[in-house]
């Protein structure tokens, strides 16, 4: 297959990503047409037909490529492209009509992310960057902070679905990181975290189960604007890690308050 211009890449990233987006919010009286329920997550009617619209404009452009998504599966030679979805990240937020949720879309060739669109609706907020070129908020370059203290840092963080009780890691290292930062925030959206931490609205970033189609936008976004992102694959669970990321000065006392991420804890 001939390689694509990253531009090109993107350009489709950006119109699947607003197009499962757009749908989303044009929909919102729907956000309650519930598919599956589970004890701390839920997935939702307008998650499959927003895939299958970001699915629908990829193809229409790139027919011969694979997608990766929350939703479904189109498997893809490992040195093809592949697109990585999340058609609505954030799908609780979503579904309680709070504004905190996006669309993510990415995509991929030799496991390396090429480019990658993270667009929240409600905020008219379109992040975006490739592999070649530095992070931009609605075509305008975006930078993190350059705050170095844990005591003076904002940190953005999660508590996993997966979950058994109050003595969980997840917990442990919830109190620890709330001990050690100026404020620790979980917001439900991963995706626009990461984006909020490559705009310098956070300062860090720590998060275990999350997935592939999670963050692989968010996370080129967040390292192209100069963010320091560490991404610890979990090998027995496919497509799951635990992230780290913050500006490079907060990064090593960061990195030491989670020193026990490197553990399976989910």
């Amino acid at each position: 297959m001939n390689t694509l211009d990253l531009s090109v890449l993107l350009e489709t990233a950006c119109l699947a990503a607003k197009a499962a987006g757009q749908h989303a919010l044009a929909h919102k009286d729907r956000r309650r047409e519930c598919a599956e329920n589970f004890a701390h997550d839920l997935k939702l009617i307008l998650d499959a037909e927003c895939q299958e619209i970001a699915e629908q404009t990829i193809f229409s452009r790139h027919p011969t490529h694979g997608i990766l998504g929350e939703e479904s599966v189109s498997p893809a030679d490992p040195e093809e492209y592949e697109w990585i979805i999340d058609p609505i990240d954030g799908t609780m937020n979503y579904t309680h009509d709070f504004p905190y949720w996006c669309a993510s879309v990415a995509v991929r060739k030799n496991k390396k992310v090429l480019a990658g669109c993270v667009f929240a609706p409600e905020f008219n907020a379109c992040y975006t960057a490739t592999a070649d070129a530095p992070a931009l908020l609605n075509d305008q370059p975006i930078l993190p902070s350059e705050i170095a203290d844990p005591k003076d840092a904002l940190v953005f963080t999660g508590i996993s679905k997966h979950m058994q009780s109050a003595t969980d890691k997840h917990f442990q290292m919830f109190s620890r990181l709330a001990l050690s930062t100026q404020k620790l925030r979980i917001n439900g959206s991963a995706a626009l975290d990461l984006c909020q931490l490559a705009a310098g609205v956070a300062d860090g970033f720590y998060e275990t189960s999350l997935y592939l189609w999670d963050h692989a936008a968010a996370s080129l976004i967040a390292r192209q604007a100069g963010v320091q992102v560490e991404i610890i694959p979990l090998p027995t669970e496919p497509h799951a890690c635990t992230i780290l990321a913050a500006n490079p000065r907060l990064f090593p006392a960061l990195q030491s308050i989670c020193k026990d991420r490197t553990e399976r804890i989910f």
